[in-house]
């Protein structure tokens, strides 16, 4: 599961995504000392147009048909999303599904926004997912309304799951600034709305930046796990009373275990249908040890460390995917930059078993049968997402390589696993980034895998930043279609007087 200080969004340039409206709702607020307030309203200039209305109160003939290229559905396209999905698309679409339309939605974390003069106060600009994927005329910004702080960095990590149990996704921040906080704002029909509620502290007494989320003990509600002030991760299992704030924590990395946490993730490693937890911290000096472990998930919910393991020596992205479609979740881990005597600049992947991850395997840029790209970066492995990519029920690894200008390899799963053959290498110009500022970019900053269209199909995210010659930095998140079925699509384009990122949910 990656930032800004005030700023406008110049432009999104809908190729092949319906332009209707957005909204400017403001849901009702109640300020109060103990939850922050949320807003709803329209994405900054340059975004989704003023003074207009949710998409789906927007009767179709009020959305000119130049306003949807041909080439926007495909011949045969279904106006639904696809029926027969695999498994584990459909649980993301679920997993992701504020508004229960039954397409995924797209949360973007911009978490040094200025927000009513509070610099880094933070907000989230959320695109709801339709047949012809993520529309301007669909979107919409959350913050914390009258609860937003200077420096409070609302958006630095994102995780979304139906915490609450009522069928709609709900969409949880953390961060670990001034003392951390874990907000949760819950959907509905309409999608995210209401007052965002403030979770409990855990008996740590504070948050740190990292969260994710998935369904340790099977009840169907998606469940937390948090890390916690002195290197410590805990879990609260999702329940209607978390809607009030209510958490009863459970310690899962306990005090003195660690120095520094680097990464959470979540997926079913052992392949008995409950998710499990991927931890991956530092043992000792943050700048020297690393390990990563597996905690099994069951009926009671997380219940200890499988027996397998995988790397953690400076590891800092994680994601879990079936790759080889066996049953059990793989794990990746990026390990961009070389470390005294490890090399960096590649990822390990370790196909998961009923005993955890089994020993890895590391691909890089230099692996027999990678693609040449298209010039010397660095970074490889610094972001990367899992998911089926092809709609072949195999889970497939997107692998940003961020060090200028910037490149994202996709890299598809098989019954053998993971594999180089037929590996594909997206730089700067194939998501439309201008040639002449494509030397300036970090592209592949952070990635994400969803299916915003619902045809099964994943699309791949990509946030790219630069500082061009004029010192105005950029910031891009651009969806792009690795089967070449349609054009990028540039989802955000923002300018600001410094460099920034932004989080991917």
């Amino acid at each position: 599961m990656i930032p800004t200080v005030s700023g406008r969004f110049a432009s999104f340039l809908l190729v092949g995504f319906t332009a209707a409206a957005c909204s400017t709702a403001t849901a009702p607020v109640t300020p109060s000392e103990a939850r922050p307030s949320t807003t709803r309203t329209p994405l900054p200039a340059g975004g989704c147009p003023p003074g207009s209305v949710p998409s789906s109160a927007v009767p179709s003939s009020a959305v000119p048909s130049s306003a949807v290229p041909s080439s926007a559905v495909p011949s045969g396209a279904a106006a639904s999303p696809a029926a027969s999905l695999p498994v584990s698309t459909r649980r993301f679409r679920e997993q992701h599904d504020y508004n229960g339309d039954g397409y995924a939605d797209l949360a973007i974390g911009v978490s040094r926004a200025t927000v009513d003069g509070k610099a880094e106060a933070g907000r989230v600009d959320v695109l709801y997912g339709s047949s012809t994927g993520a529309t301007s005329g669909n979107c919409q910004v959350v913050t914390k309304g009258t609860g937003a702080a200077r420096g409070g960095r609302f958006g630095q990590d994102l995780a979304s799951g139906d915490f609450d149990g009522d069928g709609h996704a709900d969409l949880a921040s953390a961060t670990g600034t001034r003392g951390g906080d874990l907000t949760i704002v819950f959907g509905s029909d309409d999608g995210l709305s209401g007052e965002p509620v403030a979770v409990a502290r855990p008996p740590a007494g504070s948050f740190g930046g990292h969260l994710t989320t998935g369904d340790f003990n099977r009840d169907g509600r998606q469940d937390l796990a948090v890390e916690g002030a002195d290197a410590t991760v805990w879990a609260a299992y999702g329940h209607r009373g978390i809607r009030t704030g209510e958490a009863g924590w459970k310690p899962v990395l306990s005090k003195g275990e660690a120095v520094s946490v680097r990464a959470l993730a979540t997926g079913d490693v052992t392949g008995d249908g409950f998710a499990d937890l991927a931890v991956t911290y530092s043992e000792d000096d943050p700048a020297d040890e690393g390990r990563s472990v597996v905690y099994r998930g069951s009926p009671t919910g997380l219940a200890g460390r499988v027996r397998g393991t995988f790397p953690g020596w400076d590891v800092g992205a994680v994601a879990i995917g079936d790759l080889d479609g066996d049953g059990h979740g793989d794990v990746v881990a990026g390990m961009a930059w070389d470390h005294g005597e490890d090399p960096g600049g590649q990822i390990y992947v370790s196909r998961g078993s009923a005993d955890g991850p089994a020993a890895p395997r590391a691909v890089g840029p230099a692996s027999p049968g990678m693609p040449q790209e298209p010039r010397g970066n660095g970074g490889f492995g610094a972001s990367v997402a899992v998911g089926d990519v092809d709609a072949d029920g195999y889970a497939d690894v997107a692998v940003g390589e961020s060090e200028r200008p910037g490149v994202v390899y996709v890299l598809y799963g098989g019954p053998g696993g993971l594999s180089v053959d037929g590996a594909r290498v997206l730089d700067p110009g194939a998501a439309g980034i201008p040639s002449d500022s494509a030397s300036d970019q970090r592209f592949g900053t952070d990635v994400a895998l969803t299916d915003l269209d619902g045809d099964g199909a994943l699309e791949l995210v990509v946030t790219s930043v630069s500082v061009p010659a004029d010192g105005v930095a950029e910031t891009r998140v651009t969806a792009l279609f690795p089967d070449g079925r349609r054009a990028p699509v540039q989802l955000a384009h923002q300018r600001l007087d410094h460099a920034f990122d932004h989080t991917l949910e």
